[in-house]
């Protein structure tokens, strides 16, 4: 099996990388490093199966041609929310799905399999997080919606390509995951930041009250049900799933643990997330329905949140250099 992997570099990407090439897979990976970082590979550098390519994905066509045969694409590049200003909320929309046709129109024209991570944010204030579900998005005037109309616009191009051409595709909406690999910023999430800070006795700040919950699973469950989904293809074609935990955890509860674990001097901060977020309105509530992936997938989770982020703090813990969170939301 040749997979192609874009976002390769990435937190959920590199993963993904690992598990293919425990699979005996030739494996391809793309990625501009603009978010990614190569130190997530250091384990697939090491593999004669793999090769990576420095490329942006809307100039995906420019692959080099030997490299241009896949029997599946996993795509996960992808802008994301936007960062306070650094980049704008219209060139999240134009990327996301700039690569989204662009790499349908690949796997189209030598017949892959398409992998499309999509994100739980399309849900909104959701009470089942069904995949079957209709889907309502705030107001355009608010530009935090931007991040999740780029997926679901990207979503809505990938099934009509499968009614209008010859794509086979199935659709993955990934919940909150992290790692030891994730970066230190707001898009990877509230743990790594919380972690960081902690260790290094920072302030932790919240926006909203903390109450919110998420759903954080270990990036390597995630990818390794990613990976899973290359030998489940005749029946997950045309379909959506979710991937994630169905443990909730509110963000302050996260704060607190890890604070108390670490034996941290930092203070823990709230901001009103009207101050933050103005009319957004803030999921109050988020976890995984993963029915439809144990069903069809066998998917399972395997590790906590809290279990994740204990391996997190002794990684952390470890490491030579001294952590510091970038705020970039």
């Amino acid at each position: 099996m040749r997979v192609l992997v874009t976002g390769c570099a990435g937190l959920i990407g590199s993963h993904l990388v690992d598990d293919l090439l425990d699979l005996n897979y030739d494996v391809v990976g793309v990625d501009d490093l603009s978010f990614g970082k190569m130190s997530n590979l250091t384990l697939a550098q090491k593999s004669k199966n793999f090769q990576f390519e420095k490329l942006d994905v809307k100039d995906i066509s420019k692959l080099n041609k030997q490299n241009r045969k896949f029997d599946i694409v996993y795509h996960l590049a992808s802008m994301k929310k936007p960062i306070g200003g650094i980049i704008k909320s219209s060139k999240v929309i134009h990327d996301n799905y700039l690569m989204t046709k662009e790499i349908v129109d690949f796997s189209n024209s030598i017949n892959s399999f398409l992998i499309f991570t999509s994100t739980s944010d399309v849900y909104g204030n959701s009470k089942n997080f069904s995949e079957s579900e209709k889907i309502t998005i705030g107001p355009p005037t608010n530009e935090r919606y931007s991040y999740a109309m780029s997926k679901l616009i990207s979503e809505q191009y990938i099934f009509n390509e499968i009614l209008q051409s010859n794509l086979k595709s199935c659709v993955v909406r990934v919940f909150g995951c992290t790692s030891e690999r994730a970066k230190l910023s707001w898009s990877a999430g509230h743990v790594p930041i919380f972690i960081s800070n902690a260790l290094n006795n920072r302030e932790i700040t919240i926006h909203g009250d903390g109450s919110q919950t998420r759903s954080i699973s270990s990036a390597k469950d995630i990818s390794y049900g990613l990976s899973q989904i290359s030998q489940y293809m005749d029946i997950l074609n045309n379909q959506i799933l979710n991937l994630g935990t169905d443990e909730q955890t509110s963000v302050k509860e996260v704060a607190e643990y890890i604070v108390k674990k670490v034996s941290s001097n930092s203070k823990i901060t709230y901001i009103p997330s009207k101050e933050v977020f103005g009319d957004y309105e803030e999921i109050v509530k988020r976890f995984a329905n993963i029915e439809k992936a144990k069903k069809l997938l066998n998917f399972k989770i395997t590790k906590s949140t809290y279990e994740v982020i204990d391996s997190m703090i002794r990684d952390f813990s470890n490491k030579d250099s001294i952590y510091y969170a970038i705020s970039d939301d």
